[in-house]
C-alpha cells in the first residue's frame, strides 16, 4: 500500500515536472513566434526615432529581454500594443539618461569655461589619480554592491529598476547603495 502512494506520488511529481518543461517551451516558442513576428517592425520603428543607427539591434533585443522578464506570464491579449509600449518606454528611458548627461555636461562646461587653460600637468596627473583611487575602491566592493551602485550612479536607474533588473527587494538595493557610499567615503573621503 505504501509503495502504491509512492508509485503515485512520483507520478504526480513527474507529471509536475513535465508539465513546467511544457510550459517553458510553450513560453520559449510564443517569444520566438513574436520575435519573429515583430523583429522587422521594431526595426523600422527604432530606426526612425534614434540617431544612432548602430542602437538599433540593440533597442530590439532591450524590448525582447524586458518581454521576457516581466513578472506575470499570462497570455498577450494584444501583443503588438505591449511590444511597442514596451519600445516607447525604452526610448523614453535614453532620451531621459541622454538629457541627464547633456545637462550635466552644459553645467561642466558652464563652470569650467576657461579651465582648459588652467590645466597643468600637475592637475591632470592628480585626476589621473583621483580616477584610479575610484576605481580600486570600487573593486574593492562586494559585485553585488558595486553593480547596484554602478547601476544608480552612472547609468541613471532608479531602485525599483535596480531591484526589479537584479531580482532583489529595494530594501536590499538601498543597503547595498549606504554599504558602496559609506565604502568610497572611507576610502576616498566624499560620496562619489
Amino acid at each position: 500500500m505504501t509503495s502504491k502512494k509512492h508509485t503515485d506520488s512520483q507520478k504526480a511529481g513527474s507529471s509536475h515536472v513535465d508539465g513546467d518543461a511544457a510550459k517553458g517551451q510553450s513560453q520559449h516558442d510564443d517569444l520566438t513566434e513574436l520575435f519573429a513576428q515583430f523583429q522587422i517592425p521594431l526595426e523600422k520603428y527604432f530606426r526612425k526615432r534614434v540617431y544612432n543607427q548602430n542602437e538599433v539591434e540593440d533597442l530590439v533585443q532591450d524590448v525582447f529581454y524586458r518581454l521576457t522578464s516581466r513578472a506575470d506570464n499570462a497570455d498577450l491579449e494584444r501583443p503588438e500594443a505591449f511590444i511597442f509600449q514596451i519600445a516607447a518606454n525604452l526610448l523614453r528611458d535614453k532620451a531621459r539618461r541622454e538629457a541627464t548627461k547633456r545637462a550635466f555636461t552644459k553645467q561642466l562646461t558652464d563652470q569650467n569655461e576657461n579651465a582648459f587653460e588652467e590645466l597643468s600637468p600637475e592637475r591632470v596627473l592628480l585626476g589621473k589619480e583621483k580616477v584610479v583611487a575610484l576605481k580600486n575602491a570600487l573593486n574593492e566592493l562586494p559585485e553585488r554592491t558595486r553593480t547596484v551602485f554602478l547601476l544608480h550612479r552612472f547609468e541613471e536607474f532608479k531602485y525599483r529598476e535596480i531591484a526589479q533588473q537584479l531580482g532583489i527587494s529595494m530594501s536590499s538595493v538601498e543597503k547595498h547603495m549606504m554599504d558602496a557610499i559609506k565604502h568610497l567615503t572611507h576610502r576616498l573621503g566624499s560620496s562619489e
